[in-house]
């Protein structure tokens, strides 16, 4: 997460509530007859989706925007998310464009007001903003989750928002009034276009496929498991022989990958950690047979591009983050205080008990599953 982004969180938090309370009063006395504009779907020609967030969270909120676009083809899609999201967005033809709220925000506010855009459809669960950015937009109808008493002043469509189910048909419940019930599983399949993903990456032959793709995340404590661990479970698939064993991370693993390096002692490994642009860690992942990692927002891209996803839930709630029915498989153990984590926070802890119970044979019996 940038600072800018990390700022304006901050900002939402203190002052979020206090702005949004005032614009629902405003709302309110300004508002003549129902607080809602009916949906006609022939009338609906510009549509904004509000994803504030990581890169799991608009990748999650693809499927119901994909079948927006299907069901409504006339209209025209923007997406308003962060700056960081703009590499994801760019692999997907869902949206017609895309504007930052972290980049020159009055000139976003601006561009925001000029769209008139008719529909709003606001995936945040948490934060006050994003409400505020829909009800500035001036969109007659505004499509939210029915959680905070102060954000349901400027909404006019609210949505029952499930604790425990896959968070991408929690976003599929949000299009019903466009779209109408889904009454399918939610599609996860082909949503984003590999065609555009670099062929070349750096420290991989070009001819390398069915990899054995590892990521060792060191970002978060609340996240962390012990080295000697992913050690374990690299070493155990060299010796499968099932595939090219590759280590793939941000910067901010890349010191628990060289630990893990260390330990393993094997010229079999690729570690590309630290080396690569978004693009090509994607292209790395559609190489894949098999992905392990922790719940983080490569895990949710793994899942996206059909790779058999083995995920360790720690804070994180399997039922709601988790590789879907047939997708991979979620290895966690039962502790009294898990899952705590809930629109981004998590429960302060002096021991990670929910990550730490998890062990290597755990882990292996999932790989072993998947691996068929």
């Amino acid at each position: 997460m940038s600072w800018r982004t990390q700022i304006l969180k901050t900002a939402d938090r203190l002052g979020g509530g206090i702005v949004a309370r005032f614009l629902g009063w405003r709302h309110y006395r300004k508002t003549v007859g129902p607080p809602f504009v009916e949906v006609a779907p022939k009338d609906i020609r510009r549509i904004v989706f509000i994803r504030p967030g990581g890169m799991g969270d608009l990748l999650l909120l693809l499927p119901a925007a994909l079948r927006v676009k299907r069901s409504l083809p006339d209209a025209k899609l923007t997406l308003v998310g962060e700056k960081r999201n703009l590499a994801v967005a760019a692999m997907t033809d869902v949206f017609d464009e895309v504007m930052c709220f972290d980049q020159k925000p009055f000139t976003f506010l601006r561009r925001l007001r000029e769209r008139r855009f008719d529909v709003v459809v606001d995936s945040e669960q948490f934060h006050y903003s994003s409400a505020v950015f829909g009800i500035l937009s001036g969109a007659p109808v505004r499509i939210g989750f029915k959680i905070s008493p102060v954000r349901n002043e400027l909404y006019t469509h609210l949505i029952d928002y499930p604790m425990d189910r896959y968070e991408a048909e929690a976003f599929d419940k949000l299009v019903e009034p466009l779209c109408g019930p889904c009454g399918e599983s939610v599609e996860t399949d082909n949503l984003l276009d590999t065609s555009r993903l670099p062929e070349n990456i750096p420290g991989l032959p070009t001819d390398a496929k069915d990899l054995l793709t590892v990521f060792p995340y060191g970002g978060t404590r609340e996240k962390a498991w012990p080295t000697g661990r992913w050690a374990e479970i690299v070493r155990r698939l060299l010796d499968k022989n099932a595939g090219p064993v590759v280590l793939l991370g941000g910067k901010d693993s890349m010191r628990l990958a060289k630990d893990v390096l260390h330990a393993v002692n094997d010229s079999g490994v690729i570690s590309l950690v630290g080396k690569l642009s978004l693009p090509q860690s994607v292209a790395v992942l559609a190489r894949s047979r098999i992905y392990v990692g922790c719940d983080t927002g490569v895990t949710h891209m793994a899942v996206a591009l059909g790779v058999k996803s083995v995920v360790m839930f720690g804070p994180s709630d399997e039922r709601k983050w988790g590789p879907p029915p047939g997708k991979g498989s979620a290895v966690y153990t039962r502790v009294p205080c898990r899952p705590c984590s809930i629109f981004g926070y998590i429960k302060r802890c002096r021991t990670i008990d929910c990550m730490d119970r998890i062990n290597q044979d755990q882990v292996w019996q999932a790989i072993e599953k998947e691996l068929g």
